[in-house]
């Protein structure tokens, strides 16, 4: 579930991200207004006012480390408009406004970072965490204050667990622990080793004994495991490590003396417990108590590597979108006026080639100013064209069309990579390699197809919808596995295979299950089904917005696929008809409905041919004398055949109806010469 919830919250990102640019936008002008007339202080009355909306907006989609940087804006807002630091000190409003100004810019530029899909590592935040600090005269924080472990998981069911009846009644009994605590604390130096972790490890399993609160019971499990760490030297102490245990005592004492069912008591020791795990995530050590804690708490994937660290301080360099986007288009124009010049002088017939030297300065240009924003490979072609046409000016190469045209061409190719090298810049990726430029027009086409299967199965679900909302009206669902069908050949063609079967999967259950048997699903099959439409349409997201590690988001697909009986992919298999006559009835619920019992279809002998049609003979006309004769006996009827409903795979084009039947006739061979009457 945990790359379905990632997901969410990119889409979520997605879907406010342009309201939080302009809002953003609207805070510039404000510090903009206020730089130019420090005077008016309603400026940052405003500023702060837009500020507190982002702030909400960001905790909205659980981005909390940006909203503490919106929120740290917000209160040096008002600390300018006030003029006045919290101690009554007057603050410097240039670097004021300077630290927010830098704010505005690089918030939108992290934003944009987690948009594309990268791992949220928000301790590259914290300069500009501590600039606004600073500004208005607050002490900075640590990295720890960043780190946000998930403590919401379930602890391990072998721990032990006391009742409230009993702690009630032993309540008196923990002092001899808490004193324990309190005494193996003093034997722990400022810097240096604790000088009694045997106490620290023995009074930390004996109140986990004896505490009934979850959030509790978590702080003082974390606390044994890394004293009994500290006690077999597999952990470094520190003076954070002897922080986090001195609040581990405090949050304990106040436990027992105001009671086991204080709730602000419980969520004070969600913070003890984060400052223990920051220094168990921080650790090298591979001790097995901090590997549990490690798996329990999945602290290695808070733990970025150094590539990726790279990657998000690149996020907030200052290479803003919007700035790269108008130097981009600065460097478009002077590629197209370079080319018209190329055309008019083509077209014109001129033989005077140092008409072509400002163009040959402007290639200059360019490839300069390529250079500065790292496309090394993008200069690289440019100034060779430069050079080329230089070398047209000096007489050192013919002006012909083909030495014009190449050069154009050239100059084409950078141009139409242009805008996909300065997005990838932007996010922080790398936008400086052969493949990069080249796949430029791959990537386009990629993002077509992509967005048509996004389009093609929002269709689908919205005829899902349709079914539910009609009260099981199965004719809704008829376009569903033509789409599915169009999303799956575009997820094969872009190489996807395993996403294809899955979209497979999820096609054959509306197909047989909705359709052929007109099904309704109960609640449980209904949530389990649309678990599975809601993976497969954040994949697609990811996969349109290039997000990393999105296959893990399918491992919902599968899971619900799993559940429904539609993975793996069932056989094909025939279906007989006794099978069809023991259909159950339409309106049943999936879970009520007797299982189906395979049986071998009958074998047809090769020998019989069945007429796909019998014509009915033609009227006879009566004969004037009677002949001896041998009567043709009509056989009645069959009852309508129940039509055939496969079980799994079915064909790729829709069965047609069956025909109607028709009186089968079956003659009996006449002696020549009689003519035939018919029998009534």
């Amino acid at each position: 579930m945990t790359a379905l919830r990632d997901a969410i919250e990119h889409s979520a990102l997605g879907w406010v991200k342009p309201e939080l640019d302009e809002t953003l936008r609207l805070v510039r002008v404000e510090i903009e207004g206020f730089a130019d007339d420090p005077s008016d202080t309603s400026r940052m009355r405003v500023c702060a006012e837009f500020l507190h909306q982002v702030q909400g907006t960001l905790r909205m989609v659980e981005l909390y480390a940006p909203a503490m940087v919106a929120e740290e804006m917000e209160q040096l807002s008002v600390t300018l408009q006030k003029g006045v630091d919290s101690a009554g000190q007057s603050i410097d409003r240039d670097v004021a406004c300077s630290a927010l100004m830098r704010g505005v810019v690089l918030l939108p530029d992290y934003l944009e970072r987690l948009q594309s899909g990268h791992k949220e590592i928000s301790v590259v935040l914290l300069p500009m965490l501590n600039d606004l600090r600073a500004a208005r005269g607050e002490a900075g924080l640590s990295e720890s204050a960043l780190f946000a472990p998930d403590l919401d998981r379930a602890l391990p069911a072998s721990l032990p667990r006391a009742t409230a009846q009993s702690v009630m009644a032993r309540a008196n009994d923990v002092a001899p622990y808490l004193a324990r605590l309190r005494d193996a604390l003093q034997t722990w130096p400022e810097q240096g080793a604790p000088g009694d972790t045997e106490g620290l490890h023995f009074a930390a399993e004996a109140l986990l004994s004896r505490t009934v609160d979850e959030s509790q019971r978590r702080m003082l499990w974390v606390a044994s495991m890394v004293a009994n760490a500290l006690r077999e030297g597999g952990m470094t102490p520190s003076s954070g490590l002897r922080q986090a245990f001195a609040s581990v005592d405090r949050e304990t004492r106040g436990l027992f003396d105001q009671g086991i069912f204080d709730t602000q008591r419980a969520d004070a020791a969600l913070e003890p417990t984060r400052q223990l795990l920051y220094h168990v995530a921080h650790s090298d050590s591979d001790h097995p108590s901090l590997l549990k804690l490690r798996e329990v708490f999945d602290l290695d994937a808070l733990r970025p590597s150094e590539s990726e660290l790279d990657h998000a301080r690149g996020s907030v360099a200052g290479r803003n979108r919007s700035l790269l986007d108008t130097v981009s288009a600065a460097v478009k124009e002077d590629l197209l006026r370079v080319k018209d010049a190329l055309d008019l002088y083509l077209r014109t017939g001129q033989t005077d080639t140092a008409t072509l030297q400002p163009q040959a300065e402007a290639l200059q240009r360019v490839s300069d100013t390529l250079g500065m924003l790292g496309l090394g490979l993008a200069r690289s072609l440019v100034q060779q064209q430069r050079d080329a046409m230089q070398e047209i000016v000096d007489g050192k190469r013919l002006a012909n069309e083909t030495a014009l045209l190449d050069i154009a061409g050239a100059l084409l190719y950078v141009d139409a990579s242009l805008d996909d090298q300065v997005a990838r810049l932007a996010s922080g990726d790398s936008a400086d390699t052969e493949d990069d430029l080249a796949g430029s027009e791959a990537r386009k086409v990629l993002d077509i197809l992509v967005r048509e299967a996004i389009t093609n199965f929002a269709g689908a679900r919205q005829a899902f919808v349709a079914f539910v909302e009609t009260a099981w009206s199965h004719s809704e669902l008829e376009p569903v596995p033509k789409l599915l069908r169009d999303v799956s050949g575009a997820l094969n063609m872009l190489e996807l295979p395993q996403p294809a079967q899955y979209l497979d999967g999820v096609r054959l259950y509306t197909e047989i299950e909705l359709l052929d048997r007109h099904r309704i699903p109960n609640s449980r099959q209904l949530d389990t089904f649309a678990d599975a439409l809601a993976s497969v349409e954040y994949y697609l997201e990811a996969l349109r917005e290039q997000r990393a590690n999105r296959d893990d988001i399918l491992d919902i697909t599968r899971n619900s696929l799993e559940t429904l009986g539609y993975w793996p992919l069932p056989p094909e298999r025939t279906t007989t008809q006794a099978e069809v006559i023991a259909a159950p009835a339409a309106d049943k619920p999936l879970d009520m409905l007797p299982p189906v019992v395979e049986v071998a279809a009958p074998e047809i002998p090769v020998s019989v041919e069945i007429p796909k049609e019998v014509v009915a003979p033609p009227p006879v006309e009566a004969v004037p004398e009677p002949v001896a004769e041998t009567p043709v006996t009509v056989v009645p009827p069959a009852p309508a055949p129940t039509a055939f409903v496969p079980l799994f795979l079915p064909p790729k084009e829709p069965l047609p109806a069956p025909p109607a039947p028709k009186p089968e006739v079956s003659a009996v061979p006449a002696p020549p010469a009689p003519t035939p009457e018919v029998v009534a």
